[in-house]
Parts: structure tokens; C-alpha cells; sequence
């Protein structure tokens, strides 16, 4: 793995991460109230928050033009297609199925794909693709689809494998992705977390993953412990474990890939 984006959900862990020194790979989420990004960040990732978008609505609320507008005024490096997540919960809610998101995520790839080829061209090559489903063979699936409809982008991202605690079966897909895949196209992981990237095959397999889950390991009790202070403290603890991680994995002794010091 090459890069690690750090979620930036609210304007506390935009703060935190400005008073660390280095720079950092950031992931926003289009969906969240606070969209802005710290001033030492790295490679910016947008996420389309379809996850947060199903939880609260429907579906999207908003048009693929406004999606791309807001790309374009953030000037982010990677930006994810409008996915639909197969989160089992969600399939309840939409009274949908895996097989119905997958097909209607690859919908909206075709709609925007289309506007990259007219008035948003200059942003076509930061597009990236998304795999959705749940198990393993819903993955093979949708890839095979893409593969045969030429739908793959450079960076292909794995949906739905944050919220789930199957750490064998996310190592699984991971892994299955990647086994069928060309090594010219790169694979990102969404929400991955340390256990599954323990595992030096998940760790191959990838060039990068996000998390923004040291932001709800704050505490709430300590009104006089300003949030920033305690995400920061969280940042240095995350930074630790990826070193202690890429030590095990590789023969490099620094996290230059994912945070630059300057």
C-alpha cells in the first residue's frame, strides 16, 4: 500500500490534522455539512457519500453536474463515482437488492462518464470506478461486467467493506479483487480497517485505503478537552500504528508515502 487518506468529517479534524507538521493524504465527503480541507493535505479523495446519503434519504439528493462542480471548485485529485451501497441495512430501507445497486451504480458511471466527455472533461482522469456488493462473488460480478463493458478507471475503489466486522471475509475480497485483476489498475479499499490491513496480502493487494475513524474514538464527557486536542492525540496514535504496519510489511522504516514531513 502506497498512500493512507485521513477522513476529514468536520471542521475539529481539519484543525487537528493543520497542527500536525507534514503533509496528509485527506479524504471529504460530499455528503457532510463541513466540506473543507486543511491546508497541509496531500492528495485530496472525494467520496460521493452515498452511505450517508441513503442513511438520511432515498437516494441522491443532488444532480451528477452539481457532484462535478463541486470536484471542480475543490480541485480534488480522486473523486468516486455515486455508488449505491450494499449495506444490508440500506437494502432494507430501499427494499432493494445487491444485484439492483450494482447495476444502478454502474448507471450512474455511464451518466457521468458521459458528462466527462462533454463539459467536464478536464476531469476525467481523476474519475474513479467503484466495486459494490457484498460477497465475494458479487465483487467477481460487477468486475467481470466492467471489465467486458470497458468500465475500469486507473484507481477502482471497494464499496461496502467498512461497516462489517467479517474481517476474514473482507481479506477475502480484497485479496479475490486483487487476484483478478490487472496490476495496471490500482485498488482503494473504503474504511478498511487495522485488523484486516495486518494482513500482508491485504496489504499487496492495495495502493491505498482511507479512515476517519479515529474521529468518533473522542470522547464526549471532557467539555474542557477541545475536540481538535483529542483528535490530535488520536492522529499521532494512527500514525504510530500505520509505521509499526508498513515495518512489518516492508523494508522502508518511514511513513513518507502517507505523511510528508516537512
Amino acid at each position: 500500500m502506497e498512500r493512507f487518506f485521513f477522513g476529514v468529517s468536520d471542521g475539529s479534524c481539519k484543525l487537528a490534522i493543520e497542527m500536525m507538521n507534514g503533509q496528509f493524504d485527506v479524504m471529504i465527503n460530499y455528503a457532510a455539512k463541513v466540506r473543507s480541507v486543511p491546508r497541509n493535505h496531500g492528495l485530496i479523495f472525494l467520496d460521493s457519500g452515498g452511505f450517508c446519503f441513503f442513511t438520511k434519504n432515498f437516494d441522491y439528493t443532488t444532480p451528477h453536474e452539481h457532484y462535478l462542480n463541486f470536484v471542480r471548485k475543490k480541485n480534488v485529485d480522486f473523486f468516486a463515482n455515486r455508488d449505491y451501497p450494499c449495506e444490508v441495512e440500506l437494502l432494507r430501507k430501499r427494499n432493494t437488492t445487491v444485484r439492483e445497486n450494482q447495476l444502478k451504480t454502474i448507471e450512474n458511471q455511464l451518466q457521468i462518464m458521459e458528462l466527462l466527455d462533454g463539459d467536464y472533461e478536464d476531469l476525467k482522469d481523476k474519475f474513479v470506478a467503484v466495486l459494490q456488493g457484498w460477497k465475494v462473488d458479487d465483487y467477481l460480478w460487477m468486475l467481470d461486467y466492467m471489465r467486458e463493458h470497458s468500465l475500469l478507471t486507473k484507481l477502482i475503489a471497494i464499496g461496502s467493506v467498512c461497516r462489517r466486522n467479517q474481517i476474514d471475509e473482507i481479506r477475502e475480497i480484497i485479496t479475490t479483487i486483487r487476484e483478478n485483476l490487472h496490476r495496471k489498475y490500482r485498488l482503494h479499499a473504503f474504511g478498511v480497517k487495522f485488523s484486516v490491513l495486518k494482513f500482508k496480502d491485504v496489504w499487496d493487494a492495495l495502493w491505498s485505503c482511507d479512515s476517519v475513524a479515529y474521529r468518533y474514538m473522542v470522547r464526549k464527557d471532557h467539555v474542557e478537552n477541545k475536540p481538535k486536542l483529542q483528535i490530535l492525540e488520536k492522529l499521532e496514535v494512527w500514525i504510530k500504528k500505520l509505521q509499526n504496519l508498513q515495518m512489518q510489511h516492508t523494508s522502508q522504516r518511514t511513513l513518507d508515502n502517507y505523511v510528508v514531513i516537512v
